[in-house]
Formats: structure tokens, C-alpha cells, sequence
């Protein structure tokens, strides 16, 4: 008798926990939503998450708020956003480089593929190769040979284990090639590096795109699949390397979110990838919109990690 009265308490606790969290869900949000940014302001991936989370505030009713946390290729903002609790209001814009970079560093403490929870991927990034309007390199032949003549070669990205490093790092091996990586916190850095002439060129995501526009920077090649839409530049396919920068950049929280709230955060960023601000936004930074809902989201990110994971490894080993 005693038994089946504590059965009876515990199913309907666990009954009021259940209809307290539908609840919850169905009244969600109820205050501002924070969307923490792993780069600097002003570049590509702050730009264009600030264009989302105007949108997504507006179907939402509800302020979403930009909050930049740059530094060691994103991982920072990631160690940050596993730390916060699973409502909701703390969510992360989750880049390639806060993925990989939890086998390049050891030291990262956390597994995206478990400590998150995907919402939705919204774009790719398009990267490429690029020296000054006034270097004497015209294409990446050119340029690998000069880096053989001289010993070396540097280049500038957005930092360690982003796309455009480790995509580098595969050319350098493959020609034989030595490129001194110089890493910066941030796109328009690794930029104004590039123009300063502090490095010899410069790999990175397509935040390039207005200066290669107005004449200032000369795009060699690009580390996509195929050409990008408006540049004449080969692919590293094109010139005989297969290589293809992996590439991402979505949403995400900490593990354990509840799935109606995860839908409808997955919902609101769906509808704003398709606004005039955000195809403006990915126009002016190269990027190319491609939404995913959350577990196709999460299939992607698994599938990356393993792809890449052998030459992280071997780079890490090498550290």
C-alpha cells in the first residue's frame, strides 16, 4: 500500500514536471536571448548573426543580443556556451573552427558532437587565397614557387584550426612548400595585416569580398567546391589539389536543451536566412546561404569532425 502511494506521487510529480515544461516551452522566450559570436565585431560572422538576430527577435518577440567572445578560433565562445544553462536564452553562433578545433588543441575541453546542442546550420563559408593588388604574385603557382625559392612564405587567417589554416596547412604539405601561419583573432585583422604588408598573403573566409571589389586586395584562388558565384578565380581543384575547405557556420547551445524550444529557435533562423538583410549580408561576405534543420545539422558537424580528424591529429602531434 505504501508502495503504490509513492508510485502514485511519483508519477504525478513527474507528470507536474512535464506539463510545468510544455508550459514553459509554449510560453519560450520570455526575456532577451543571448547569441554569443566567437569573432570580432565587424567581420563576416558577426555581421551576418546580428542580421539573423534582428529577424529572429521579431518572430520571436523577444531582443536577441549579440554578444562577441573573439579568440583561439571560436573555441572560447564555445567553452563559454556550454557552461549556461540549457533555456534557451544563451545560444552560440558555432563555426568550423570552434568544431575541429577540440582535436587540434588538446587543451579544448569540450566535444561539440556532445556538449551542444545543434539548432540549425545557416551557411557556408567561401574561402580564398588573396595577396595585395600590388604583389607580384598573379597566381598560386607563382606564389608557391616563390615561397620555395625563399624559404618561406607567411599568410594570415582568422586563427588556428579555421578552415582556411588547416585547408593551408594541407597545400603547404603537398607542395612541399613552407607557409608560416600567422594567426589573428578575427577576419577584418587578418585583413588589415595583409594590407600593412605584415604577411605575404592571406587565407580566409570571404570578409574579402569588398576589397577585392574596390581593387586593394587580388583573390588567386578559392578553397571551394567550385567557383564562386561572381569571381573569376580557379578552385585549389581546378589547379590540382583536392583540396575543399571544410566548412560551417550555424547555431547551437548547451546539451540538454528541450526539443520544442530547439524547434522553435530552429524555425525562426530558418525564416530569417531568407530575408533581403541576410542575402545582402552573405552577398557583401561571400557567403553561401545553406540552412539545415537541427538533427541534419548534427549529422553534418559528426561527419565533418571525421573527415578531418586524421589531419588534425597529425598537426596537433606536431605542436
Amino acid at each position: 500500500m505504501k508502495m503504490a502511494s509513492l508510485c502514485r506521487l511519483a508519477f504525478a510529480v513527474s507528470a507536474t514536471l512535464g506539463a510545468t515544461a510544455v508550459a514553459q516551452a509554449a510560453d519560450y522566450p520570455q526575456n532577451p536571448i543571448s547569441l554569443v559570436v566567437g569573432y570580432g565585431a565587424g567581420g563576416g560572422t558577426d555581421v551576418c548573426n546580428r542580421a539573423l538576430a534582428v529577424d529572429v527577435g521579431k518572430r520571436l518577440g523577444q531582443t536577441v543580443v549579440v554578444e562577441n567572445r573573439p579568440g583561439a578560433g571560436s573555441s572560447l565562445s564555445v567553452s563559454y556556451i556550454i557552461r549556461q544553462r540549457p533555456d534557451g536564452y544563451n545560444i552560440a553562433s558555432l563555426s568550423t573552427g570552434g568544431l575541429l578545433n577540440q582535436v587540434l588543441t588538446p587543451s579544448t575541453k569540450y566535444d561539440v558532437t556532445t556538449d551542444l546542442t545543434p539548432v540549425a546550420m545557416v551557411a557556408q563559408y567561401q574561402v580564398g587565397l588573396l595577396v595585395r593588388a600590388d604583389s607580384p604574385y598573379k597566381s598560386v603557382e607563382e606564389l608557391l614557387k616563390a615561397a620555395q625559392k625563399k624559404g618561406e612564405l607567411s599568410y594570415s587567417t582568422a586563427g588556428v584550426g579555421t578552415p582556411q589554416h588547416l585547408t593551408s596547412e594541407r597545400l603547404a604539405q603537398e607542395t612541399k612548400t613552407r607557409l608560416t601561419h600567422i594567426p589573428y583573432k578575427s577576419g577584418p585583422e587578418a585583413i588589415t595585416a595583409l594590407l600593412r604588408g605584415d604577411v605575404d598573403f592571406m587565407a580566409q573566409t570571404a570578409e574579402w569580398v569588398p576589397y577585392v571589389r574596390d581593387g586593394r586586395l587580388r583573390l588567386l584562388a578559392v578553397y571551394t567546391d567550385e567557383r564562386m558565384k561572381g569571381f573569376d578565380a580557379p578552385t585549389l581543384k581546378e589547379l590540382g589539389y583536392d583540396l575543399v575547405a571544410p566548412s560551417l557556420l550555424g547555431i547551437a547551445g548547451p546539451k540538454g536543451m528541450d526539443p520544442a524550444v530547439v524547434s522553435k529557435l530552429q524555425d525562426a533562423f530558418e525564416q530569417a536566412t531568407k530575408t533581403p538583410e541576410f542575402a545582402n549580408c552573405s552577398d557583401q561576405f561571400g557567403l553561401k546561404v545553406d540552412f539545415k534543420g537541427s538533427k541534419e545539422f548534427g549529422d553534418y558537424l559528426k561527419n565533418t569532425l571525421t573527415t578531418w580528424r586524421p589531419l588534425l591529429e597529425q598537426y596537433a602531434a606536431k605542436e
